[in-house]
């Protein structure tokens, strides 16, 4: 390609006519020499890279600590929520145990209107007699005979009849009897148990289905409790079961460690709890930790109990409690990818401070678990004077 003749710009270092003089005479000249530019040096340039490898560590960090600590909040929230709904459904079947009044032995599952159980190295259970669910209204005034009309009729009544369940009703709370037949198209059913004058329950009230509620949690190895071939489930589950079978438990809270109760109790039926541990008050010592015989530490009051065995009146119909105190411990479930992106599930660098103290259990502290625990006073409102 023809550049053209050299030009004296070409040559900034020397005279321009001799220079190019010099390039024709040596065959040359068509090869014009460019300025030198100045660059960084290798000193420079590591310097240069060094900054940037250091500002980049220190970005990163930040990113990292603040996505960890998202991760870590989002988890304690979920924790708290679930430990927070399962005091919820536990406290408000518990509240209304003994509602109606039903008799000993009226629901397959339950002897009694409570009939808690004690497990000392683990979670304890509990079955209760309360309110299922409203099945519909009274369609008129009932006074006598054993037939009543309801407006609404839910059909798992009749469902569960031919089945060959038992179908307990309560009216109100005021009259309570089985159900021995029921026509979802009449809403007519058929009571195994006659109204009493002067009793009398006007139109509109509530039909309300009485079950046998058991609580019960699934441990380290998901079992349901008491099922029979083995049920698994996901670890650390709260269970509730509705039937007398243990296998037909449904999981309805995740990451449940433990259910603990503990019973104040009337035995002398002066309208008061009982003073177990002789303080002269009541107090959380008077709480009787999980239907165990005491006396026994209750790591939740630091105190032992006053009574060396359980009153026969707790499992009674009906029966002597009247406060049960609940502790619901939950903890983080781990993914099951061990590789997470910020698995803060499972950070061997945490260490809660301290162990969970839950009544006569007491659960040590595990590196890489969160643990939270909630406790409260239920009072049984429906519960009857013997």
């Amino acid at each position: 390609m023809d550049v053209g003749p050299p030009h004296a710009d070409d040559y900034p270092d020397h005279d321009g006519g001799a220079a190019m003089n010099r390039d024709r005479a040596n065959g040359r000249a068509g090869a014009p020499r460019f300025r030198t530019e100045p660059g960084f040096t290798l000193i420079e340039l590591m310097v240069s890279v060094g900054i940037f490898a250091a500002v980049s560590l220190a970005a990163f960090s930040v990113l990292s600590s603040s996505q960890r600590t998202a991760v870590m909040n989002d988890q304690t929230v979920g924790l708290q929520r679930n430990i927070r709904l399962a005091m919820d459904l536990v406290a408000r079947d518990l509240r209304m145990t003994g509602y109606g009044n039903p008799t000993a032995g009226a629901l397959a599952g339950c002897t009694n209107h409570l009939n808690p159980t004690n497990s000392s190295s683990g979670s304890d259970s509990i079955s209760m007699m309360t309110i299922d669910q409203p099945v519909g209204t009274l369609a008129s005034t009932y006074a006598s005979g054993n037939l009543i009309t309801v407006t609404g009729l839910s059909s798992d009544v009749a469902t569960d009849l031919a089945a060959g369940k038992t179908v307990l009703i309560t009216l109100e709370g005021i009259f309570t009897s089985t159900v021995t037949a029921a026509n979802n198209g009449t809403g007519v059913l058929t009571l195994g148990t006659a109204i009493k004058s002067p009793q009398t329950i006007p139109s509109g009230a509530q039909v309300i289905r009485l079950s046998c509620v058991t609580y019960t949690v699934s441990g380290a190895n998901g079992v349901v409790p008491g099922s029979s071939p083995s049920v698994t489930f996901t670890p650390y589950q709260l269970l509730r079961n509705t039937t007398s079978s243990a296998n037909n438990a449904v999981p309805i809270v995740d990451g449940i460690e433990s259910l603990q109760l503990a019973y104040a109790v009337d035995e002398d039926k002066d309208g008061k709890i009982d003073d177990k541990n002789a303080s002269g008050a009541v107090d959380c010592g008077d709480f009787l930790p999980n239907n165990m015989a005491s006396p026994a530490t209750n790591s939740a009051c630091n105190v032992t109990g006053g009574v060396s065995t359980i009153p026969t009146s707790v499992n009674a119909t009906p029966t002597s409690v009247r406060q049960v105190r609940v502790t619901v411990v939950g903890r983080a479930i781990p993914p099951a990818a061990a590789n997470t992106a910020n698995n803060t599930w499972n950070d061997s660098a945490f260490k809660s401070s301290s162990a969970v103290a839950a009544e006569d259990l007491s659960i040590a502290s595990t590196v890489g678990i969160r643990r939270r625990a909630l406790s409260r006073i239920v009072s049984l409102r429906d519960a009857y004077t013997q």
